[in-house]
């Protein structure tokens, strides 16, 4: 009985761990896009550049935007697929229309 409760308490904290890091991550890049939206500069500007870069990479390696990504441009925008769709069209250029049309923040 007390292994087992020891094995449950160790999956919690895990679980509690990589959710508190995944939302962190989360509240910085949407920090970064409310920044870039405001055009100002901050001392973490490497982080948001360091972000743009990860998105592109996946961008060009998946043909999608990452999920984490289109969930932060959705918090921003208050789920309103059109801001997100101008936004990225401002900030994104020369994507297929195809990939623009898929944005959706119903789908998360």
């Amino acid at each position: 009985m007390k292994t087992s409760m020891s094995i449950i308490i160790i999956f919690f904290v895990a679980f509690l761990s990589i959710t508190t890091i995944s939302l962190a991550k989360m509240s910085n890049v949407e920090d970064c896009i409310r920044r870039n939206i405001a055009h100002v500069e901050t001392p973490e500007d490497m982080f948001c550049r360091d972000e743009g870069r990860i998105v592109m990479y996946f961008l060009k390696l998946n043909g999608t935007f990452p999920h984490y990504y289109v969930k932060a441009l959705c918090n921003v925008f208050g789920n309103d697929d059109m801001k997100v769709k101008q936004y990225v069209l401002e900030k994104w250029l020369n994507l297929s229309k195809k990939l623009i049309d898929s944005l959706s923040c119903a789908s998360l």
